[in-house]
């Protein structure tokens, strides 16, 4: 049984991994194509501007999201799921 709910954890830790690393690629992604369009020839500088302020936006829930990857880690080390699986 020991054995069962360690692969479990293991299962749920390698899911939220993959969930942040997925959402991190997406944001990355989306910072570089704002970031390629602040280099179109002869853009207003407010759009500049504004496709800038836009790739920052795109990064700056990559440090939430490590924060709630902590917190979904120990959840799982915990045992909260386990234990309202029972019910």
């Amino acid at each position: 049984m020991q054995a069962n709910i360690n692969e479990q954890r293991r299962k749920r830790r390698r899911q939220a991994i993959l969930g942040v690393v997925g959402f991190a690629l997406l944001q990355v992604l989306c910072a570089a194509l704002f970031c390629a369009l602040c280099f179109i020839p002869d853009l207003p500088r407010w759009a500049v501007a504004a496709f800038a302020v836009l790739a920052v936006t795109c990064i700056l829930p990559l440090g939430s999201a490590l924060v709630v990857l902590y917190q979904r880690f120990k959840e799982i080390e915990g045992g909260e799921l386990d234990a309202a699986a029972q019910y």
